[in-house]
């Protein structure tokens, strides 16, 4: 029988308060409604651009890219997630890349988001 051996989650390392956005509905007339709704909220870990991903990134004008770490939340996956949803991180809004489900497990996501500018 082989079991498998999960790696212990800090949760001292989940410091980043992010907001998953989306925006509002449109109104009675079919107009949009200015302003957005929070879809989720979680803590997350910030995971900087260090050796190598630093220099690629800058060589691809990636500056702006972050990577989070959060906890898995079925909601936050394709095809369950709605496509305009955004990451409100310390005020600036990010338009998410892409989130992975890490190693399958449905323990944690890693998100990749950019600054939108």
């Amino acid at each position: 029988m082989w079991v498998i051996q999960m790696k212990p989650i800090n949760p001292g390392d989940f410091d980043q308060r992010l907001l998953f956005t989306q925006p509002l509905e449109k109104n009675e007339n079919g107009f949009p409604v200015p302003g957005t709704d929070i879809y989720s909220k979680a803590w997350g870990a910030l995971k900087t651009l260090k050796g190598k991903t630093f220099y690629e990134a800058a060589q691809t004008n990636r500056e702006h890219n972050r990577e989070f770490t959060v906890r898995y939340q079925k909601i936050l996956m394709d095809g369950i997630r709605p496509k305009h949803v955004k990451i409100k991180w310390r005020g600036i809004e990010h338009k998410i890349e892409s989130i992975e489900n890490d190693d399958g497990q449905n323990i944690t996501m890693t998100v990749f988001c950019k600054a939108v500018e």
